[in-house]
């Protein structure tokens, strides 16, 4: 069976900024803000959290479907998933609009400034699968408001189990609409800082939260991982990396897995184990699918790791 995956597949310029950007932000000017950053290292990736999700899960031995859309310069995209076997029978292509890109600059502390077009993404409403398909769990990330509740929609009205990534999206959601998310899905995922955002804007604390649904997950990057479930709170540590960290898509490996232990059974341990252990891989990596592993090497590691078995 198929895991839904509803998103952002775009192109990634990644730009290393050698300072600290607190540095460089004058208090009292910041409304007035013109800065330039010298950059002097650039690279250009496939991401988007979608296909960064299902470049996870296909790692994982998974049946990842992407459901969304791409513009008319999407082709060398769409030959990298064919070289991967990652589907693309659930992506539209829309002609008159560019595929979705992204600019990110990362400090020296792996703080990150993103600066993000939406393109032919704003119509991935349009995108569904076959009415025939088979789906297992679906990941509703990142993208236009009208687009992620028509996706939860879709997913609610088969009956099909729901994490909500909210990502990027705290920045525009109202507290209205996050309320919405909480009382139609099963599981949201969202980063500190997120959470932060979200309390901000709902009044609501993570017992509020937490009791609405079936799992709420707050990861902290090299903090670890917080669990909200069945009325308990646990705390998962980061592994440590033996390398420099590269933030860029390690949040999307970490959900990758989340849904990965989640199809496979796995109890709430193991799968934050699993998420975690990915997270840590990627790191390590320089872009967010530049991870070369496979099922295989991931069980040995995290047997390594967590001093048990799993079977993938």
């Amino acid at each position: 069976m198929s895991i839904f995956i509803s998103g952002s597949v775009a192109y990634d310029t990644i730009l290393r900024f050698e300072g600290v950007f607190a540095d460089h932000l004058l208090p009292n000017s910041l409304k007035t803000l013109n800065l330039t950053l010298q950059t002097p290292v650039m690279h250009k990736h496939f991401g988007g959290c979608a296909a960064n999700i299902a470049y996870s899960l296909k790692s994982l031995g998974a049946d990842p479907l992407i459901v969304t859309t791409v513009g008319a310069d999407a082709t060398s995209y769409l030959e990298h998933f064919k070289n991967d076997d990652i589907r693309t029978d659930a992506i539209k292509v829309i002609e008159d609009a560019f595929t979705a890109q992204a600019f990110i600059t990362t400090d020296a502390l792996g703080n990150q400034l993103t600066a993000f077009h939406e393109g032919a993404m704003a119509r991935a409403d349009e995108a569904l699968p076959q009415d025939n398909e088979a789906i297992e769990f679906g990941i509703i990330s990142p993208t236009a408001t009208r687009v992620m509740k028509a996706h939860v929609n879709y997913l609610n009205r088969r009956n099909i189990p729901v994490m909500w990534d909210m990502g990027q999206a705290s920045a525009y959601v109202t507290a209205e609409d996050i309320v919405w998310f909480i009382e139609h899905v099963d599981i949201l995922t969202l980063s500190s800082y997120e959470w932060d955002v979200l309390e901000q804007k709902t009044g609501l604390t993570t017992s509020d939260v937490s009791k609405r649904l079936k799992a709420l997950i707050i990861t902290q990057g090299a903090l670890g991982s917080e669990l909200y479930t069945e009325g308990r709170h646990q705390h998962f540590p980061a592994l440590p990396l033996s390398t420099p960290a590269n933030p860029v898509g390690c949040g999307d490996a970490f959900r990758g897995a989340l849904l990965r232990g989640l199809t496979r059974g796995f109890d709430w341990t193991t799968t934050m184990q699993l998420a975690s252990l990915m997270g840590a891989l990627k790191a390590q990596s320089a872009g967010a699918q530049a991870l070369v592993t496979d099922k295989d090497e991931i069980k040995r590691l995290f047997h390594y790791h967590f001093g048990y078995a799993i079977e993938l």
